[in-house]
């Protein structure tokens, strides 16, 4: 950070846990980053492209040579960490971006504080605490599920002849035997690192969305409260620099939102694409009978979607409020030349902020249910 000016005071929790899985740069390079960032994560990247790989191949021979052995949870897995890798380009090509709107949503010197401002803060500080133990928590869980199953696995791999790999979070396919020990837990060790790294960003850069879409709420509800308090007295200099003021705290807010939404509107896209098929090929898995194991990954991809498209509807609420606020100000008691300026005002701020999802989608509450659909129609086709 360079100054006072610089700092970023929101979002701190899930930058934080964003640099935990190296897709966030450290304090210092947060508005300008350099070789530290590209350098980790390229290690993202890499780690975690070999576990995607391995996987990949496993699928590949398992199809090839017809072999008796449940696809679904592959097919779930690979759609996921596709669908994962894309929006994480997409977040990491925005990041400087990103974190410029961070920096102009914690300057408040123009426009002032909006109210409960810290207590939200702190709020959603917890809120991504907890989003991210319970990433952590349904993770181990998963892998917990996967290592316990490992003796039914060595079983029907004796009974089928079979060559798979058991008890590891992932189906994976090795070049090498993991019969002994240290090569076994490496390799384990390996995969639970590296399916933290990739399933991880999918819930933590939706609510990052959710998050920031949550305080440019708070400024639309600060800035309605200056409307609505804007000609309570009748001077007219007094009201006129009241009316300027919000007119341009408007201005700022629009920006933010159109900042916001370039920021995720591309990666959005991918993530209701991709939950529609992940939801469907786990509805399968389901259908197979491995039905925690699919409990566990359905519900991490429905949640976010949930994050997505419920900050998407509040921001659409929140931005159809401010004419209501300007309606009920005394804007009829003020000077005849502001009763025209407020008319234009009144015109503008029937513009309604949406966050995207690509060119066609709307993230809102109809779109939730739109994705669920699409997904219970794929599940009937697979299923047939």
């Amino acid at each position: 950070m360079n100054g006072e000016d610089d700092r970023i005071i929101v979002c701190r929790a899930t930058r934080k846990y964003l640099r935990y899985i190296l897709l966030w740069p450290c304090l210092s390079e947060e508005l300008n980053p350099g070789k530290y960032y590209i350098a980790q994560t390229g290690i993202y990247f890499l780690v975690t492209f070999i576990a995607f790989l391995s996987i990949l191949i496993h699928l590949a021979i398992t199809i090839s040579k017809n072999l008796e052995v449940p696809v679904m949870e592959d097919v779930s897995v690979l759609a996921s960490i596709i669908g994962i890798y894309y929006m994480t380009v997409i977040y990491l090509k925005n990041q400087q971006k990103l974190a410029n709107l961070l920096k102009e949503m914690s300057n408040f010197k123009n426009f002032g504080k909006p109210t409960n401002f810290d207590q939200k803060e702190e709020k959603f500080n917890l809120l991504s605490k907890a989003v991210f133990i319970y990433l952590l928590v349904s993770l181990t869980q998963y892998a917990a599920l996967k290592f316990n199953q490992r003796g039914e696995c060595e079983e029907r791999n004796k009974i089928k002849g079979l060559n798979e790999s058991c008890g590891y979070i992932v189906q994976l396919w090795t070049p090498f035997s993991t019969q002994n020990v240290v090569v076994y837990y490496s390799l384990y060790a390996y995969t639970f690192l590296a399916m933290q790294l990739l399933m991880k960003p999918n819930m933590l850069l939706t609510y990052n969305a959710f998050e920031i879409t949550e305080h440019l709420i708070l400024k639309i509800k600060h800035l309605n409260q200056m409307f609505y308090e804007c000609f309570d007295n009748p001077d007219y200099e007094i009201s006129g620099r009241r009316l300027s003021k919000c007119i341009l705290y408007h201005i700022h807010i629009i920006n933010l939102a159109k900042t916001l939404n370039e920021c995720f509107s591309n990666g959005m896209l991918t993530h209701i694409t991709i939950t529609a098929i992940i939801c469907a090929c786990i509805g399968k898995q389901f259908t197979e009978g491995d039905h925690l194991c699919a409990i566990l990954h359905f519900s991490g991809w429905i949640s976010s979607l949930v994050f997505a498209c419920f900050s998407g509807q509040q921001l659409i609420n929140a931005s159809e409020s401010i004419p209501s606020a300007i309606w009920f100000s005394n804007w009829h008691e003020a000077d005849i030349r502001l009763q025209r300026d407020v008319l234009f005002v009144l015109a503008k701020s029937q513009e309604t902020f949406y966050l995207t999802a690509g060119p066609f989608n709307v993230l809102c509450f109809s779109l939730l249910v739109s994705v669920v659909k699409m997904s219970y129609s794929m599940l009937c086709l697979l299923t047939k």
